[in-house]
């Protein structure tokens, strides 16, 4: 597992998701979740569900949850950034072990041209459905929980931040489904709520993406 690159939030347009994503609209339902911090803040860069090409690629694009084609978005992102004031509580959105806390590996950060290393969390959980998921979290300024240790839900982890490839303050929340195989595939925790098919879950490196919040629980989608 691993948080994308991306310099900072940068800020769709409501029409991202028109379609009202909710437990009801979603193709798959895991109620599970409950948000990773208290209060509201407004949501940066979104989960791409478009298969996974280089942003130089020509067929490159974001497709958003509501399966709508949008500029202005981190090609490849996997997972959801809330811009939020660096030192925010951050807590664990379910119960679980920590599985990494620490330093991710160094890597080039295009937008700082430099070297960096965010620090982030990882923990494991057992849900409903029987699937093993992992919620991770990114770009953290302070860790206060260790490997192994176990998280009761909502539990405090750490302090957000702007450590690694950022360059504004801000969480990156993810969320990885473990397979068959034993690797971990990523998902979009808000699900799929299109008519169309999810190109994410039809590709052969994709999944199912299910609405993993609780009632009333899932990080509003504002700017």
């Amino acid at each position: 597992m691993a948080v994308s690159c991306a310099t900072g939030p940068t800020f769709p347009s409501p029409r991202s998701w028109s379609c009202n994503p909710s437990a009801t609209s979603a193709t798959d339902v895991v109620e599970f979740f409950r948000s990773p911090f208290d209060g509201t803040y407004p949501v940066g860069n979104l989960f791409d569900h478009d298969k996974p090409l280089g942003s130089d690629d020509p067929a490159a694009r974001v497709v958003t949850l509501c399966g709508l084609t949008v500029k202005g978005q981190v090609n490849g992102h996997n997972g959801y950034d809330y811009a939020m004031p660096e030192g925010t509580v951050l807590r664990a959105a379910a119960g679980g072990t920590v599985l990494y806390a620490g330093l991710e590996p160094p890597s080039f950060c295009p937008g700082l041209n430099t070297t960096v290393q965010a620090l982030l969390v990882e923990i494991q959980h057992a849900a409903p459905d029987g699937g093993v998921y992992v919620s991770v979290y990114g770009h953290l300024s302070r860790i206060d929980v260790s490997d192994g240790q176990v998280m009761a839900e909502s539990e405090p982890i750490g302090l957000s931040g702007n450590t690694g490839c950022s360059g504004s303050p801000h969480l990156h929340f993810g969320v990885f489904r473990r397979a068959l195989s034993g690797s971990y595939v990523v998902l979009d925790p808000y699900g799929w709520h299109a008519t169309g098919e999810d190109p994410w879950e039809i590709d052969a490196r994709g999944t199912r993406s299910p609405w993993m919040w609780r009632a009333g629980a899932a990080p509003p989608l504002t700017r």
